[in-house]
């Protein structure tokens, strides 16, 4: 669940947005279809032009390499943006709002940079979604990877000290607004038989609809940076024990039960969270790739 609230499209503002069929001008080439929209050759330029001023100084590539990327990469985004809108995938005009206001530079945003921010959101919610549901990391997994490291000689990491905190949570799915107003009365009834003390591990079995439910609700240990802000906020206001008021993210809402918190102080839980961290980093790659791959397998893509 970690968040990254700016996508590239916003940070360089690129022009990943593909246009329907009608409403591309007979004198604007087509350089790509993705299925039911396309990528005008006039959009690949001015992504070309926006990513190569903003490459990092000193950096070498040609031109022709440089599109390969650039339009790849705006195929990709219209594959997950297509596949957010079928999902009903929306983002409210208050998230609009909070990516403007933590970049200056967009503080005159009109219409057309404003879709394409709201665009560049629900990509980022796909994408995370995708994260959240394929990158828990257990016990096992990491004991493994360390065993299979000490056999084969390697040096792992040290690690540094963090906090970390065990819980659990239930979540109730919120992709639009209209759907968001459903889930909080249904979290707000759940959160009501959880502060009268209905079993938490229960309600989560019974109610929520995220992969912990089977657990529980149980996340496991994590450390700050590793969940989406509101979510850390919320866990960072409880005591052990402690149930928090329903949260919303950009999942939808959530109510969360905080049962410990350690300092991962002994060399061996350094090591251990570090390790744990490099497998989630690597599962939520995983994760972003297989969403890709599964777009790309079921969609009519055309380059030109």
């Amino acid at each position: 669940m970690n968040e990254k609230p700016l996508m590239l499209a916003v940070v360089l503002g690129l022009s990943l947005n593909a246009a329907p069929a009608a409403n591309v001008k007979a004198s604007d080439s087509i350089a790509a279809v993705v299925d039911n929209n396309i990528i005008t050759q006039r959009q690949v330029s001015e992504a070309l032009a926006d990513a190569r001023r903003n490459l990092p100084k000193g950096t070498q590539i040609a031109d022709s390499e440089l599109r390969r990327q650039v339009l790849a990469q705006m195929v990709n985004q219209s594959l997950i943006l297509q596949a957010g809108k079928r999902r009903n995938i929306q983002a409210g005009e208050a998230e609009i709002d909070a990516v403007i206001a933590q970049n200056p530079s967009l503080k005159n945003a009109d219409k057309r940079v404003r879709r394409e921010i709201s665009d560049s959101i629900i990509i980022e919610k796909v994408r995370q979604q995708a994260i959240m549901e394929n990158s828990r990391v257990s016990d096992s997994e990491v004991t493994s990877f360390i065993n299979r490291a000490q056999q084969q000689g390697i040096t792992l990491p040290e690690g540094e000290p963090l906090r970390q905190y065990n819980a659990q949570h239930i979540l109730i799915k919120a992709d639009s607004d209209n759907a968001a107003a459903a889930a909080e009365s249904s979290i707000r009834k759940i959160y009501t038989q959880a502060r009268s003390g209905t079993d938490f591990a229960g309600l989560a079995r019974q109610y929520s609809q995220d992969g912990s439910a089977a657990d529980g609700g149980d996340l496991g240990w994590f450390s700050d940076g590793m969940m989406v802000a509101p979510f850390e906020d919320a866990v960072h206001k409880l005591k052990p024990g402690q149930i928090s008021a329903p949260v919303r993210t950009q999942f939808g809402w959530h109510i969360i039960k905080l049962n410990d918190i350690r300092e991962s102080g002994t060399p061996e839980e350094r090591q251990r969270n570090a390790v744990r961290q490099y497998i989630s980093q690597q599962k939520a790659q995983q994760a972003t790739t297989n969403l890709l791959r599964d777009l790309h397998s079921s969609a009519f893509v055309d380059i030109r």
